[in-house]
């Protein structure tokens, strides 16, 4: 059974300049933790792409979906691996980029190669011509007219050369992650509904190299279709493979809600709703040495989005506040949802706790000095301390392809 080698592509690291050492070690890393439990025999790097190389009983397709999940991947590919040292190297690259390319569908082609062990005695000109040479020879024979282009072919041959005795041939690229390497940026804190905006907010902040704790705000009972609850945990659930591990907080807020609805002016209930929510989030934040709040606020959406009322709610926190999804819309992120995989579960039925009380006329262009004038008979500071002496923390790590809840307890201190 021929041994199984992934070779690994990335691109924007590569702008990076002096910092290029730091997010290639946290690739490499997030690599080496992404393949936790399967036989990885060594992850190499070689030029500008890394090598992970399987000992016997690997699962080509198992590691191809965990590697799918790794942020700061442009492309790979499984190669196939060529014996080095035969008495025609060029003819044994030749057989197996004819194996790789014949049932491709392509018009023009490339043949690349790179030599990253120099001892190897063709080189890499030699080996694009002659080899690039056959598969010309081998379409002839089969009927087709592909030909050579250089530039912006249909399809690249890539032919590898790396130290040991192997030789790497592969054409099927798979499109990676992209972004950044995780837990390259710094600590952020989510406000995770059970929608699917800050699922997808999430996402794209992970992207960025982000490492993301979340905050959910629920009400109602606890069992599916009556609580939020168990869609924030699934949402979490399939979130961390991305980033391998995040907390959860679970913060009760129907008591907050109440005490909003008794002393506050019905039309900027969900607004101060939304303040409230920051200002407990902002707390949990600080506690994680996080550096910024984000929420799945998308322009215009409900009303609570307008950019009046957005610019209201936001001045409850000193803490910079990240709206990704800003200018994106409905259909936009629904799709996006559907590529990280999280929509079917934001589509479960769950009880929301910011339509508790909804106001029959909700303000739309609210100002600060409304909002704070609407605020002036709560106690601030003991509806934030109530939130965060009531919340729950649940600690999710991945491992091994699975992700497992590894603690619960109180406290949003911890």
């Amino acid at each position: 059974m021929s041994k199984l080698v992934i070779v690994v592509h990335y691109h924007e690291l590569w702008l990076k300049g002096g910092n290029r050492r730091f997010f290639l070690s946290k690739l490499h890393m997030a690599l080496k933790r992404a393949l936790e439990g399967l036989p990885v025999e060594r992850i190499l790097r070689p030029g500008d792409r890394l090598l992970v190389e399987f000992g016997e009983g690997a699962s080509a397709e198992e590691a191809v979906a965990r590697i799918e999940r790794v942020f700061g991947v442009a492309f790979y590919a499984v190669a196939r691996v060529v014996p080095r040292g035969s008495d025609d190297d060029l003819a044994a690259l030749g057989s197996a980029a004819w194996e790789e390319v014949r049932g491709e569908k392509f018009e023009t082609f490339a043949v690349r190669s790179k030599r990253s062990d120099k001892s190897f005695p063709h080189r890499t000109l030699d080996m694009e011509v002659s080899i690039g040479k056959y598969l010309v020879d081998r379409l002839r024979e089969a009927g087709r007219n592909a030909r050579v282009k250089l530039n912006d072919p249909d399809l690249t041959c890539r032919i590898e050369v790396p130290p040991g005795p192997s030789l790497l041939v592969y054409a099927r690229k798979i499109p990676g992650a992209g972004g950044l390497p995780a837990n390259t940026a710094g600590r952020m804190t989510c406000l995770l509904s059970g929608g699917f905006d800050s699922a997808v907010s999430a996402h794209k902040m992970m992207k960025r190299g982000a490492h993301l704790n979340f905050v959910h705000f629920w009400g109602g009972g606890a069992a599916p279709g009556e609580s939020s609850v168990h869609v924030a945990r699934e949402l979490v659930k399939r979130l961390v493979p991305w980033q391998f591990s995040a907390k959860l907080y679970l913060v009760p807020f129907e008591p907050v809600q109440r005490e909003i609805v008794a002393r506050a002016p019905e039309e900027y209930r969900i607004l101060l709703y939304r303040r409230m929510m920051l200002r407990i989030a902002e707390r949990i934040a600080h506690s994680n040495r996080a550096l910024g709040l984000i929420t799945g606020d998308s322009l215009a959406q409900v009303a609570s989005q307008t950019l009046h009322n957005m610019a209201a709610v936001g001045a409850a926190t000193r803490m910079p506040l990240y709206r990704p999804l800003a200018g994106d819309d409905k259909i936009e992120i629904m799709d996006a949802a559907r590529k990280i995989g999280t929509h079917d579960i934001s589509a479960e039925p769950f009880h929301d706790c910011c339509p508790i009380f909804m106001p029959r006329n909700p303000a739309l262009h609210a100002t600060v000095e409304e909002l704070d004038k609407a605020e002036s008979a709560l106690d601030i500071e003991a509806l934030i301390r109530q939130g965060i002496d009531n919340a729950a923390i649940e600690r999710y790590h991945y491992a091994a392809g699975r992700v497992e809840k590894v603690e619960s307890f109180k406290s949003a201190t911890a």
